[in-house]
């Protein structure tokens, strides 16, 4: 692997994830404002459940590669401020894509409607439980706007890169 640009396959990983997270935030916040129990509220969050856990499933293979290959290494230029800063960020952004889809789906799991991936059933862990439903959707709330957050605070990172013309930064993650 060339030591000053992450692989092929962080760069998919990376932009896909990214996307589809940005539609994420944009159809959460928009489908809880649909009435409750409309037809259109419903196909919303079973749209909503099938993205969020093809993104679980993305996040095990984002991080199963991150570990087996290592990423490149960081520019000189990058002060050690910035490097703890930026080491912090996305291992936080790691925990919330794991933290975002696991407290969405034990949500489901306790609202009383069954979770489908893609049109296949899956497991029904729990009961219908509005206290434990309420839970877990307070954590997958909180959760979100902590990602939006820590994604406002990697672009802000980006553009402060692009700024000072460290355009290498961009370049290692880019096709």
């Amino acid at each position: 692997m060339n030591s000053d640009k992450y692989s092929a396959p962080a760069v998919i990983l990376h932009w896909v994830m990214a996307v589809m997270i940005i539609v994420m935030i944009g159809l959460g916040l928009y489908m809880v404002g649909l009435p409750k129990g409309s037809e259109e509220r419903s196909w919303f969050f079973a749209l909503h459940k099938s993205i969020g856990l093809t993104l679980a499933l993305l996040a095990v293979a984002r991080l199963s590669w991150r570990l087996a290959n290592p990423a490149p290494t960081v520019p000189d230029f990058v002060s050690k401020r910035e490097r703890i800063l930026s080491t912090a960020t996305h291992h936080t952004l790691y925990l919330l894509m794991f933290l975002q889809p696991v407290s969405g789906y034990i949500s489901s799991s306790f609202s009383g409607y069954k979770t489908k991936f893609w049109g296949i059933p899956l497991p029904h862990w729990g009961w219908k439980s509005p206290t434990l439903n309420d839970i877990f959707t307070e954590i997958h709330e909180i959760s979100a706007f902590c990602l939006i957050l820590l994604l406002v605070l990697h672009l802000a990172g980006f553009t402060f890169h692009m700024v000072r013309k460290e355009y290498q930064i961009f370049r290692r993650m880019w096709f």
